[in-house]
């Protein structure tokens, strides 16, 4: 993800946009569908550290009660509530918008524009820039899609132990079962095993 933002051209739209979506997605350990590209300008409140979404309806929301994912602010440019800022900040989104907030755009003269139209972006929008992004970074971009980002937050998340209720809560998996299929343990995660048994 590190590698993804430095080698972003921030003051390109389009790819200010991409990146906010990673990192939200990163972060949120939010799904493309139901979740990230659902969000809307008036459904997002940022505090004093800290941004709250809510979710309106979720795939593992069965009664759809709604939820909310709480995204804490932290120093650095992978800073995905500064990003978050920036990027409303700079497409002119105002607070009070239903709109969703990551549309698709159009090439002007001078930069991008978001379209007015109220349509979020596509499955192959989303995957076809994660992809290129990823090109220059990974030995072989086709092995990500767009679960990558919400796998890679949370395989980062278990392996530093976050508290397992908490992860469960914030990834807003139904099952244990559902959200180990997301998980990568680390090496030393692994090793951590056989060293327990201090033979």
């Amino acid at each position: 993800m590190k590698e993804i933002v430095q080698d972003a051209d921030l003051s390109d739209s389009l790819q200010l946009r991409n990146v906010c979506l990673y990192l939200l997605c990163f972060a949120g350990f939010f799904r493309y569908q139901d979740d990230v590209i659902t969000i809307r300008r008036n459904e997002i409140v940022f505090n004093e550290g800290d941004v709250t979404i809510k979710i309106p309806k979720s795939k593992n929301d069965q009664l759809r009660q709604g939820k909310e994912v709480v995204i804490s602010c932290f120093e650095g440019e992978l800073c995905p509530v500064k990003m978050l800022k920036e990027y409303l900040s700079r497409m002119n989104i105002e607070p009070s918008s239903t709109k969703y907030i990551f549309r698709q755009m159009v090439k002007t003269k001078y930069a991008h524009k978001l379209v007015d139209k109220d349509k979020h972006i596509s499955y192959t929008t989303f995957r076809g820039h994660f992809k290129d992004s990823l090109k220059d970074i990974v030995p072989n971009n086709k092995l990500f899609g767009t679960q990558s980002c919400r796998s890679g937050g949370a395989s980062t998340a278990a392996n530093a132990d976050v508290k397992d209720r908490a992860f469960q809560r914030h990834g807003r998996w139904k099952t244990a079962k559902a959200k180990n299929g997301y998980v990568e343990d680390c090496i030393d995660t692994r090793l951590a095993v056989s060293k327990s048994l201090q033979l």
